[in-house]
């Protein structure tokens, strides 16, 4: 059976042959299987590079506007430190962007391959749907020969259920990530271009209002965070094992 094909080939009228067919079919939907394909690491690492921005984005607020340390931070250094650690951040604004440009720009290839697959996938479906009726379709010239198609029949639909529903699953995943980088666009293109005009008048004698301004679309950065996050906890169901082939 020629599964590159917009159409599927004939039935064959001998027993062998029905038991076979579809078979390419089958092994064509295998070869473009996309479980693996979109894992979460890319999103991730742009999560994680948007955090260190985050970060930086706090420690260049004024004192009064980051959230004070507890007490137990300040008896342990640890506020000094994480302070520290915050203002070599901030020195790192521009170098932060870069790399959560980058990991952003992995994660778009990374969706675009996962996407091209599931269009492949459906495709294969397609066909085996023309498949499917191709063995329902006419008359077979004996009654183990009828039994035989409807029986392979049956067992086509059972293998499309099952990748069809996978292929449900990876869509939503798709969906994910697709609302994961509209997080990221958000922060990007809306929030850090405001925040840094506020940040810098907030620097000015007459910005204590800026200031809380900037503090405040710290915070939204936040809340894009969280929400990322969040939508990458989301995960699919597993997917049914798919369906072993048996004499049909």
């Amino acid at each position: 059976m020629a599964s590159g094909d917009a159409t599927v080939d004939a039935v064959p009228g001998d027993a062998a042959g029905i038991a076979a067919y579809g078979d390419a079919l089958i092994d064509a939907l295998a070869a473009v299987d996309v479980a693996d394909t979109l894992d979460a690491a890319a999103a991730a690492a742009l999560v994680a590079r948007l955090r260190d921005l985050h970060s930086a984005m706090r420690a260049v607020l004024p004192a009064r506007a980051r959230p004070r340390a507890g007490l137990f931070a300040r008896l342990t250094g640890r506020d000094v430190v994480d302070q520290h650690e915050a203002e070599t951040l901030a020195a790192r604004l521009g170098v932060l962007l870069i790399e959560a440009d980058r990991a952003a720009a992995d994660l778009r290839a990374d969706l675009a391959a996962h996407r091209a697959r599931i269009a492949a996938s459906a495709a294969a479906l397609d066909r085996l749907d023309q498949a499917v009726t191709a063995l329902r379709a006419g008359d077979a010239d004996t009654f183990v020969h009828r039994d035989l198609r409807l029986r392979r029949a049956q067992h086509l639909e059972t293998v499309r259920a099952t990748y069809a529903l996978s292929s449900r699953q990876l869509q939503l995943i798709a969906e994910q990530h697709d609302a994961v980088l509209a997080h990221y666009r958000n922060i990007r293109d809306v929030l850090l271009p405001l925040w840094r005009q506020r940040a810098v008048g907030g620097l000015t004698a007459q910005g204590a209002a800026h200031a809380v301004t900037a503090a405040d679309i710290e915070a939204d950065v936040a809340h894009e965070l969280d929400a990322m996050t969040a939508t990458l906890a989301r995960r699919a169901p597993d997917r049914a094992d798919r369906p072993q082939e048996t004499d049909a």
